[in-house]
């Protein structure tokens, strides 16, 4: 029985401010958008549904969430809202208290760049202090940076003359001691020695059905979950596809793979609930590490340029083994220099079979850039996968990484944008805020949730409210090969949309990220609500 909508103020995102007032939603599929009256002429006999003249969007897509980590970092100590390291370490010391003595204590979500006492990491002193009988680590928001206590340190073999696998991802003092902090695999490798609280099929499960339940009430339909394994960052096919035959998945999920996959398989591989998506590559590391890949040293370090995690060569050769196997690459570049290695590498990969479909290849994030290669990638057929929060949370410490003038193309994307580039949007969750009205805000007003600063952050790299919109819209449909299937509200597509509590384009740029969403819809399907 069709179901139809009316009276609303549908923005179907095929153009900027093409609106229809009604939409016909029938097995799992708009039937219909246009006027009120037809809507009820075709709907005739089933229920018709008042709007009250709400602004309704397309389901949101976020092309860039390690999802698993997210529904598992849900049962994790949280230190998001530690404002200072004495609030952290408060934070710490109570859970030790709670926490019989030898049982592992894993935190998450921190950021020391927002401290007001003392914008450093912890030492594992401080963390012996607050929790001197547990095995502690905590990682910071981005997931690159971990801290560990003493018994951490000690379970996982790390002492003086530790050689780590990835050179300079564990830090040592001038005493040859080390200091409790690890980056990167170094830090994965002692999250891993913690007992999994997720260990079983039906506690993943649990988990990510719950995680998925959040994001609708963000407005998301879709995801695009990636495995990070040397983050420690795993992810679940057959969780995914479990939850799918239970009827209990309720966001799309494309996914991507650090590994190559088992068998001949390539990208598409699935159904309109799960599919297999690309092959995930991390070039480099991040900014707020110093890991990151500078073509200069460091404003702030002149010792470092950061850490590679491929030679050149053999950067070429995994992107050219993918691009051979018919598989997308996504690969992770943060610093300038990173992306001058995957330009370098997409333009050897296609010497031989030059293709034309951007969407074989995948630039994520992006976030440091210089004019060399924004004119590169602008000759090559790519896509661009941007994480809006980043200038938002970023923005009073960036320029400390790469001074001034570099930073004029720090998160550039509306020079990407003038230069012809298809952008899309994802959060990075659990780094950032996974809510897209959150995004939009960023990169509309280039400020801090606070905002911070007047006029904004380099103010001329801004976008409008429809680019910022499409790019969680139609653009990331785009980008997994599903444009005909969703991105936008159009007869034939899935029904996946929501329904905001106020007008996105046309409200006060700064209110935009207190928008929040009403009901959101997969396949015609309720999937959340607000009351």
């Amino acid at each position: 029985m069709a179901t139809a909508y009316i009276n609303g103020k549908i923005y179907t995102m095929k153009a900027e401010g093409d609106l229809c007032s009604a939409i016909v939603v029938e097995d799992g599929k708009f039937l219909y958008c246009g006027t009120d009256e037809e809507a009820k002429r075709i709907a005739e006999g089933g229920e018709v549904v008042d709007l009250h003249q709400a602004p309704v969007l397309p389901g949101m897509i976020d092309t860039h969430q390690h999802l698993f980590a997210y529904a598992r970092d849900r049962l994790k100590l949280n230190l998001k809202k530690a404002e200072s390291l004495e609030q952290l370490l408060e934070m710490i010391r109570q859970r030790a208290e709670e926490t019989p003595d030898g049982q592992w204590i894993v935190g998450a979500g921190f950021d020391h760049e927002r401290f007001i006492d003392r914008k450093e990491l912890p030492t594992k002193e401080e963390l012996d202090r607050v929790c001197p009988n547990n095995p502690l680590i905590i990682t910071r928001y981005c997931l690159h940076i971990n801290v560990a206590n003493s018994l951490a340190l000690k379970a996982g073999g790390i002492g003086p003359g530790f050689q780590p696998k990835v050179p300079g991802t564990v830090e040592f003092g001038p005493d040859g001691q080390p200091t409790g902090t690890l980056r990167d695999a170094a830090g994965a490798d002692i999250v891993a020695l913690a007992p999994d609280p997720l260990a079983t099929q039906e506690g993943k499960k649990d988990a990510v059905e719950a995680a998925c339940h959040e994001l609708n009430r963000h407005g998301l339909t879709g995801v695009h979950a990636i495995q990070g394994l040397h983050c420690n960052l795993p992810e679940y096919t057959d969780v995914y596809q479990d939850l799918a035959d239970e009827g209990r998945l309720t966001a799309r999920v494309y996914l991507g793979f650090d590994r190559f996959p088992g068998c001949n398989i390539r990208t598409g591989l699935g159904n309109d609930m799960v599919k297999y998506g690309f092959y995930k590559l991390y070039v480099d590391g991040n900014m707020g590490g110093r890991t990151a890949l500078l073509t200069e040293p460091y404003e702030d370090d002149p010792s470092t340029c950061g850490i590679p995690n491929y030679t050149q060569e053999e950067l070429d050769a995994q992107v050219k083994k993918a691009y051979d196997m018919n598989l997308q690459v996504g690969a992770h570049v943060i610093g300038d220099k990173a992306a001058e290695m995957l330009t370098t590498a997409i333009e050897h990969a296609r010497a031989d079979r030059p293709n034309t479909d951007p969407r074989c290849f995948r630039m994520i994030h992006m976030s440091l850039l210089n004019q060399d290669v924004v004119d590169r990638i602008a000759k090559l057929p790519v896509v661009v996968d941007i994480q809006p929060m980043f200038v938002s949370t970023n923005v009073r410490w960036s320029e400390t990484r790469v001074g001034h003038e570099r930073s004029k193309y720090h998160y550039c994307w509306r020079k990407l944008l003038d230069n012809g580039m298809i952008l899309s949007a994802g959060s990075d969750n659990p780094c950032e805020s996974y809510d897209p009205m959150h995004g939009t805000y960023a990169i509309v007003t280039r400020q801090g949730m606070d905002g911070y600063p007047d006029g904004g952050w380099f103010p001329e790299e801004r976008v409008s409210v429809y680019e910022a919109i499409s790019m969680y819209t139609r653009n990331a449909a785009y980008v997994s090969y599903e444009e005909d299937l969703k991105g936008t509200i159009e007869a034939g597509k899935l029904a996946d949309f929501v329904i905001l509590d106020a007008d996105v384009f046309h409200i006060e740029p700064e209110k935009i990220k207190d928008i929040t969403v009403e009901k959101t819809y997969l396949g015609g399907k309720l999937v959340y609500a607000k009351n």
